[in-house]
C-alpha cells in the first residue's frame, strides 16, 4: 500500500512508526493508520520532511528567498505608531517580492510541481512536506510583514499575495487536502522539526536565546507529543481489530497499555510546558502571532488542531465532532480520514452493546477520557499566564481564532476560559 514510493522504509524511520508498517494484524483501523504514517508522514509519524536539497530543482529557490529574508521579519522593539508600522510592513513585502521575482520562474515551478503531481517517485512525500513548510513560512511572513504582529496588519481586510505564493499555494492544497490559504500545525510546526532536533526554519533569528529557545520548544512540545502518543494510536488501532475478533482480554490489553503510555505523554506536556522553555514574555509576541491569520474569516493555527488530542476526542466519541469543511481547512487527508474512522467506529458504543463481556474494555476507556479531563483541567491554568501578557502593539487575538472582541488581556482571557471551559464538560 503504497510502501513502494518509500524505498527501505521500515529501516530508516522510528520504531513505533515501523512496527505499525509491520504489524500483521489486518483490519480497517490499521490500514488508516497505516496511511497516517506513509501518505500523512512521509514514511513516518510525525511526519519526517526532507528540506531544499530533497526538492525538485525549479522549487528550491523559494528557500533562497526565505533565508534572504528572515533576518528582517523580527524586530527587537514593537513599535505601537500605525505609520511606523505600516511603512515596516510595506518595506518588507516589497522586498519579498524583489526577490520572489528575481528567483523564481513561476513557468518551471508549477510544471516541476505538475510533474510531481502526476508521478510520485519525482518527488517523495517527505520533500512535499518540507516545501509545504517553506511555503507556509513565506506566506505567514508576508501576510504579517513584521513580528511581533500589529495591528496595522490585523486590520487588514484582504492582502494581494504574489502569484509566486498564490499558484504552487492551490497545488500543495490540491496535494493535502487542505482548503486554508494560511499555514497549518502539519506544515508549519509537525513539518519544521529536523532529524537532527534542530528546526529548519525560524522567526527568532538574531534574537536572544529565550526567544529562540521559545520558538524551539514551541515545536517540539508538540512534535515530542506526537512521538510519544504514537504507540498510543497503534494500540487504539489494535484494540479496534480484536474487538471487532471478539477478542475482550486483548482488546483490554491493548487499552491498558495505551492509558500507561498516555501519562507518560502528558507528564512530558506539563514538564516541558515551563518558563525555562516557554517564556512567557516571549510566546505571545513571537511564537503566536506570527501564525495567526485573521483574512477572509480564516484563523491560523490552533492547538485544537493538534492530532493527539483530535485522536483522543474521536476514538473516545467525544463531541459534538467538528464540521468536515471547517476540519478540513487545516487537516491534511491522511489526519482527516483516521480521525474519521475512529469517529465511525464509536468504540465506547461498541463496547457498550457488548454488555458484561466488555465490562474490563469500557473499564479502561474511562481511564483514557479520566486522563483527558485531567489534561484540560491542566490546561486552562496553563495558558492563562501565556495568553494574558500585555501587547499594547496588536489587538487581542489568539493564533487560532483571530482577533477576539475583547477589550483587555482579562476579558480575552474570560473568553478563552469560556471556550476551554466548554470542551472541558463535553470530555465526559
Amino acid at each position: 500500500m503504497l510502501s513502494w514510493m518509500f524505498p527501505s522504509l521500515t529501516a530508516q524511520i522510528p520504531s513505533a512508526s515501523a512496527e505499525i508498517l509491520d504489524d500483521p494484524l489486518q483490519h480497517q483501523a490499521l490500514t488508516y493508520l497505516r496511511d497516517l504514517v506513509i501518505v500523512g508522514g512521509g514514511g513516518s509519524w510525525p511526519p519526517r520532511a526532507t528540506y531544499r536539497n530533497s526538492w525538485p530543482l525549479p522549487l528550491r529557490p523559494y528557500d533562497t528567498v526565505y533565508r534572504a529574508l528572515e533576518a528582517s521579519f523580527p524586530v527587537a522593539e514593537s513599535s505601537v505608531d500605525s505609520t511606523h508600522n505600516r511603512k515596516l510592513i510595506d518595506s518588507f513585502r516589497s522586498r519579498m517580492r524583489c526577490h520572489l521575482e528575481q528567483h523564481i520562474n513561476l513557468g518551471d515551478v508549477l510544471s516541476a510541481l505538475e510533474s510531481a503531481e502526476s508521478d510520485p517517485k519525482s518527488c517523495s512525500q517527505s520533500a512535499w512536506l518540507g516545501y509545504f513548510l517553506c511555503m507556509s513560512f513565506l506566506r505567514h511572513s508576508y501576510r504579517w510583514g513584521v513580528t511581533p504582529i500589529v495591528s496595522e496588519a490585523q486590520s487588514e481586510q484582504s492582502v494581494d499575495f504574489p502569484e509566486q505564493l498564490e499558484l504552487p499555494w492551490k497545488c500543495l492544497q490540491r496535494h493535502f487536502g487542505t482548503t486554508s490559504p494560511s499555514g497549518c500545525m502539519t506544515s508549519l510546526m509537525y513539518a519544521n522539526m529536523r532529524e537532527d532536533d534542530r528546526l529548519e526554519y525560524t522567526v527568532t533569528i538574531g534574537m536572544p536565546e529565550a526567544h529562540q529557545t521559545t520558538e524551539y520548544w514551541n515545536t517540539k512540545l508538540l512534535v515530542g507529543m506526537e512521538v510519544r502518543v504514537l504507540p498510543v494510536y497503534h494500540f487504539f488501532a489494535r484494540s479496534i481489530a480484536f474487538l471487532d475478533a471478539g477478542d475482550m482480554v486483548v482488546a483490554c490489553d491493548a487499552l491498558k497499555a495505551a492509558n500507561e503510555i498516555l501519562k507518560t505523554a502528558l507528564k512530558f506536556f506539563f514538564t516541558s510546558l515551563v518558563e525555562g522553555n516557554l517564556s512567557r514574555s516571549v510566546w505571545l509576541a513571537y511564537v503566536q502571532g506570527y501564525q495567526g491569520w485573521t483574512l477572509g474569516g480564516i484563523d491560523g493555527i490552533s492547538g485544537g488542531q493538534s492530532l493527539t488530542f483530535r485522536t483522543l476526542d474521536a476514538f473516545l466519541g467525544i463531541r459534538p465532532f467538528p464540521e468536515p469543511q471547517k476540519e478540513a481547512l487545516h487537516l491534511p487527508d491522511a489526519q482527516r480520514t483516521w480521525l474519521n474512522f475512529l469517529r465511525d467506529y464509536d468504540i465506547r458504543a461498541v463496547a457498550k452493546a457488548r454488555g458484561e463481556d466488555a465490562a474490563a474494555v469500557t473499564d479502561e476507556l474511562e481511564s483514557l477520557v479520566k486522563q483527558l479531563r485531567l489534561w484540560r483541567m491542566g490546561h486552562m491554568r496553563r495558558m492563562q499566564p501565556y495568553e494574558s501578557v500585555h501587547r499594547p502593539e496588536r489587538k487581542t487575538m489568539t493564533a487560532g481564532i483571530s482577533v477576539v472582541e475583547a477589550g483587555d488581556e482579562d476579558k480575552m482571557i474570560e473568553h478563552l476560559k469560556r471556550q476551554l471551559g466548554q470542551r472541558l464538560a463535553e470530555t465526559v
